[in-house]
């Protein structure tokens, strides 16, 4: 018969479980060096830091190299000796919110790439956002319209306060426009556009005359029975008895109450104003005596969704790009050097539509002949100037 237990196993020697002997120590230099290397893990890990580690260091050289080029071509402009009476160039800068996106990818551009090559030029600058659509044509159209005002006599060249204040200081009057994108260019081409034919004369307030109607009326009775009601009510649940002089007080205000509430039904209107709209026409054309703004048109390419990732991932790396790509443009600017409005000037960015037209259409600029002749680009500078060397005065001359 079998047993009823199993029979023990067998006992294994302590020799049997010990470790395996280590594997000879390699003699050659492939085997050396395999051995000293750290586990595949460990080798995907530091080679992914190492590789992007070594890219974005790779960017930042070359991105201060850039920046300091750029910054080399127009710092002849900053060496260049002011009066003591006169004020830096100026210039304002417009930005607008990409479509789909937010304005601070606008604010990020400017700050990295066209705010450095300004202040190496000695150019003085001034931001103005347009955070919905058509707030900068509205901007621009209101400063076009103010100096015909101020031609024509209707409006002072100083506000109250300048002409109020015992000296009034020195500012520096901006004598070109940059935009960053062809969204922001066509809304200072319209701007242009609406601020030469807009009236010079304020138009008087639109008053809206509301009538109340009755229902109005019964409303307002019931609110006014409510309250009645509801101040009633507290002032019973009050434990302690009111003295005369409250109770007179409370009977004065319930008897004024209905009468305030019947004299506020009475008022048959309502006055509320409304924004004036400006008219414009062509009978109202005309354009400062000190004319329209030069423009400076800075490229500006949002790049937004997953189609353009690997794009971005790029851009990432290579930011050096953007700092020649816009740095270029800027130098127009600071040079100063203007040519007059082409008609192929209105297809100025188009190959930025694209980008965005899942978010928006493409964008049409329509302005009259007459204002696209008054409308000049700076362009790219013939000479470079030399730097001039002040002369002294003979009265500050040291005599010996």
């Amino acid at each position: 018969m079998e047993p009823a237990y199993p029979e023990p196993r067998p006992k294994v020697p302590l020799s049997a479980t010990t470790t395996p002997p280590k594997p000879p120590a390699p003699t050659t230099i492939a085997g050396k060096l395999r051995a000293k290397l750290p586990s595949r893990g460990w080798m995907i890990f530091w080679g992914t830091v190492g590789t992007i580690g070594g890219l974005v260091t790779r960017d930042h050289y070359l991105t201060v190299d850039a920046k300091k080029r750029v910054a080399d071509k127009v710092d002849i402009l900053a060496k260049q000796p002011c009066g003591v009476q006169d004020m830096p160039r100026k210039v304002t800068v417009y930005l607008t919110a990409p479509p789909g996106d937010g304005i601070h990818k606008t604010r990020h551009y400017f700050k990295q790439f066209v705010k450095p090559v300004f202040d190496a030029a000695a150019v003085d600058y001034e931001v103005r956002e347009g955070l919905a659509a058509g707030q900068i044509q509205a901007m621009v159209a209101a400063d076009v319209r103010k100096k015909r005002q101020i031609a024509a006599g209707k409006v002072p060249v100083l506000t109250e306060e300048e002409q109020a204040a015992p000296v009034v200081p020195l500012k520096s009057i901006s004598d070109g426009i940059v935009v960053l994108g062809r969204i922001a260019l066509g809304e200072v081409l319209q701007g242009y556009n609406d601020g030469c034919l807009q009236s010079l004369d304020d138009p008087e307030p639109v008053i809206v005359v509301q009538e109340i109607t009755e229902e109005k009326k019964e409303e307002q009775e019931i609110k006014d029975t409510k309250t009645e009601e509801s101040s009633s009510e507290s002032t019973s649940s009050t434990p302690s008895e009111p003295s005369s002089e409250s109770l007179s007080s409370t009977e004065a205000s319930t008897a004024t109450t209905p009468e305030a509430a019947a004299a506020k039904t009475e008022k048959a209107v309502e006055t509320k104003p409304e924004p004036v709209q400006i008219p414009q026409d062509e009978a109202y054309f005309s354009v400062p005596p000190t004319g329209l703004e030069p423009i400076g048109y800075i490229p500006f390419k949002n790049l937004i969704g997953f189609r353009n990732f690997h794009k971005k991932i790029f851009a990432l790396f290579n930011s050096y790009d953007c700092v020649e790509y816009a740095g270029n443009s800027v130098m127009k600017i600071a040079f100063a050097e203007t040519k007059d409005m082409e008609k192929e000037d209105l297809d100025m960015g188009r190959d930025e539509e694209p980008l965005f037209a899942k978010y928006r259409g493409p964008v049409e600029i329509d302005i009259l002949d007459r204002v696209q002749e008054k409308v000049k680009f700076f362009i790219s500078p013939t000479h470079i100037p030399e730097p001039k060397v002040a002369v002294a005065a003979e009265g500050d001359e040291l005599h010996q």
